[in-house]
C-alpha cells in the first residue's frame, strides 16, 4: 500500500514538473516572437535625431505663393515645417532661427520659405490659417507676427493660443486695421488655406521628414531640433555647392 502511494507521489511530481516546464518553454517562445509591425506615426523629434534620406531637392517643393523671408536672389534656400505649438518647434525658434537670420537672411545669402505641419491639436491647425492671412496682409511682418507667436506658446496648455490672445498678439504685430483684415481673410478664405495647409504637411511627408521640426537646406534634409552648429555647417555647404 505504502509502495502505490509512493508512485502515486512521484507520478503527480512529475506531471507537476512536466507543466512547469511547458509553460517556461511557451513564455521563452512569446518572448522570442517578434511583435506585429506599427504603422509608422509622426513624432515631435528632438537633437539626437538623424538626418533625412538623400535625393530631396528643391524641384521637389511647391514654392510659389509660400510665406518666406530674404532676398529673392539669395543663392540658398532653406524650406522650414514647423507647428505653432510644438514645443520642440519652439526650442529651434528661440536658439536657431534667430541666428539664421542674423548671420544668413539679413546680409542676402538666404531664402526662409515657411511651411505648415500642424501635428499637436486644432489650435495648430487655426494658427496656420492665421499665419496665411498674415502673409497675405503683410508679408514684410509675417516674421514678426510668426516670432511673436512662438514667443507667446506656453507649456501649460493651449489655452495660450485662444481667440482674443491671437487676435491681441495680431494686433500689437500689424495694428488694428490690418489685424482686422487678416481676420476677414481667416473666415473668408479658411477653407482655401485649410487645403494649402494639408499640402504643406503631405509635402513633407512625402519627402521623408516624419517629424517636425524640419529644415531642408540645399539637398540636405534636417530631422528634429538641431543645434545652430549643424545647421551652419549645412547651410555654409550649400553656400560652397
Amino acid at each position: 500500500m505504502k509502495h502505490h502511494s509512493r508512485e502515486k507521489k512521484i507520478s503527480i511530481l512529475s506531471l507537476v514538473v512536466l507543466a512547469v516546464v511547458i509553460i517556461v518553454f511557451a513564455l521563452v517562445c512569446a518572448l522570442r516572437t517578434p511583435s506585429p509591425s506599427r504603422p509608422s506615426q509622426t513624432i515631435f523629434k528632438g537633437p539626437t535625431d538623424d538626418i533625412g534620406p538623400p535625393g530631396v531637392t528643391l524641384k521637389q517643393i511647391k514654392m510659389m505663393g509660400e510665406p518666406y523671408i530674404g532676398s529673392v536672389t539669395a543663392p540658398v534656400t532653406i524650406v522650414y515645417w514647423c507647428d505653432y505649438q510644438s514645443l520642440f518647434c519652439k526650442q529651434g525658434e528661440e536658439n536657431v532661427l534667430p541666428l539664421i537670420v542674423k548671420d544668413y537672411v539679413d546680409t542676402g545669402k538666404v531664402k526662409i520659405i515657411f511651411k505648415d505641419f500642424p501635428f499637436v491639436g486644432t489650435d495648430s491647425e487655426t494658427l496656420a490659417v492665421d499665419a496665411r492671412a498674415v502673409y497675405v496682409v503683410a508679408p514684410d511682418k509675417f516674421y514678426d507676427w510668426h516670432k511673436a507667436i512662438f514667443d507667446a506658446q506656453s507649456s501649460t496648455g493651449s489655452s495660450w493660443a485662444s481667440a482674443s490672445n491671437i487676435s491681441t498678439i495680431t494686433s500689437k504685430v500689424l495694428g488694428a486695421d490690418d489685424s482686422a483684415k487678416v481676420f476677414s481673410l481667416v473666415k473668408s478664405n479658411s477653407s482655401t488655406y485649410a487645403n494649402e495647409i494639408a499640402a504643406d504637411k503631405a509635402e513633407g511627408i512625402n519627402l521623408g521628414t516624419g517629424a517636425i521640426p524640419a529644415m531642408l537646406i540645399g539637398k540636405q534634409l534636417l530631422i528634429g531640433t538641431k543645434s545652430y552648429s549643424v545647421v551652419k555647417a549645412s547651410i555654409d555647404t550649400a553656400l560652397q555647392s
